[in-house]
């Protein structure tokens, strides 16, 4: 069950990473992830609503601040990551937007959390992987540039941030699901204000919607099957099979859009693969 509910995590991240990316050049960044994040808003509170106890308001102020900050982190890295896909490469900027599992660590080890040799490889790997892939294929009829890659840095700065700030502080205080439901509601609250500013509130055509909402209930799918394994107690395996989400959109490029990257590249992706899964080991 546990390599079951990781592989499926993966499946529906890499899916939803690849979606993304689609509705970010049809709709633009803010506009396709309001919509998507209020689909989930939707499907989430239901959830939190009827089938649990709802939101535990016991905890103190101060742990809702900081799942509020973590979901402002959270939410710029999918701003970063959203703009980086609709610019460059899907197979490209998954890999480097997964490292922020490097930066969780680096900011767990830097508040007192003992560093061990396969630490310190991991993110040498991880290093080693990222410089690789940022390095542009040559081409003379399309070049490519180093704008998508930095975004991709950004989102995986940002999203290593918020993880680490809610996996340390605001789930254990609030639960995972208040944590993910707080998170949502900020970033529609957000993303609302900054459209409602552009007047740029249209509902999007039907066939945009449908990717949307595919967009969403893959993020839900995947962030479920990840809590659930990981209740099994087998939490490293299942963690690990999920960071393969990076090479299932690496491959959804691949074999839908055509992109191709050079021998460098690919070597930096799996590079970058394979340390995430050494250091999440």
């Amino acid at each position: 069950m546990p390599i079951f509910m990781g592989l499926l995590s993966a499946l529906c991240w890499g899916s939803t990473d690849f979606l993304a990316g689609h509705a970010a050049r049809k709709l633009g960044v803010a506009k396709s992830l309001f919509y998507s994040q209020f689909f989930g808003f939707g499907l989430l509170t239901i959830i939190v609503f009827l089938f649990s106890e709802g939101l535990n308001f016991d905890v103190g102020i101060l742990a809702y601040i900081i799942c509020t900050a973590a979901s402002l982190c959270n939410l710029l890295a999918m701003v970063f990551l959203l703009k980086a896909l609709s610019i460059g490469k899907s197979s490209i900027v998954a890999p480097i937007a997964s490292l922020y599992g490097a930066v969780t660590t680096i900011l767990s080890l830097l508040s007192g959390k003992p560093l061990t040799v396969i630490v310190i490889i991991s993110l040498f790997i991880c290093v080693v992987g990222a410089c690789l892939t940022s390095i542009p294929k040559s081409s003379d009829k399309n070049k490519e540039t180093l704008e998508p890659i930095f975004f991709a840095f950004l989102s995986s700065l940002m999203f290593g941030i918020g993880f680490w700030l809610q996996g340390e502080y605001a789930v254990k205080d609030l639960g995972v699901l208040n944590a993910l439901w707080v998170y949502y509601l900020t970033a529609i609250v957000i993303l609302f204000l900054v459209l409602l500013k552009h007047s740029n509130l249209s509902v999007p055509p039907i066939k945009i919607l449908s990717i949307v909402f595919s967009i969403s209930f893959f993020s839900l799918i995947g962030f479920a099957s990840l809590a659930y394994g990981a209740s099994t107690g087998h939490v490293a395996i299942v963690t690990v099979l999920s960071s393969l989400a990076s090479g299932v959109t690496a491959l959804l490029g691949f074999f839908i859009r055509g992109e191709r990257l050079s021998r460098i590249q690919i070597a930096g992706i799996i590079t970058i693969i394979f340390g995430v899964m050494l250091l999440k080991a």
